[in-house]
């Protein structure tokens, strides 16, 4: 979806961490990369904001894409930061 837009992202999901500049919860827009904890210590999962309480992610490599609810216990509790990279 970025490669489309013109915006080179990094592979791997801690690379995208750091390209990204950081931005609070409450300026949150569709398109922000929202990262969590979910298998080792630091960003392991990214996902794309689709609203200011909801965003789109691919939980397994099976191919399936989810919207997931940003308040969910599960996402809020491994929750690591959002990055804006346009």
């Amino acid at each position: 979806m970025f490669a489309q837009q013109g915006l080179a992202l990094p592979r791997t999901v801690s690379e995208q961490y750091d390209a990204g500049r950081e931005i609070s919860p409450d300026a949150l827009v569709p398109g922000d990369l929202v990262f969590f904890s979910t298998v080792t210590r630091g960003p392991s999962h990214v996902g794309i904001a689709v609203s200011a309480s909801e965003f789109v992610h691919a939980p397994s490599s099976s191919g399936a894409v989810r919207v997931e609810r940003l308040t969910t216990p599960y996402w809020t509790s491994r929750f690591v930061g959002i990055r804006r990279v346009f």
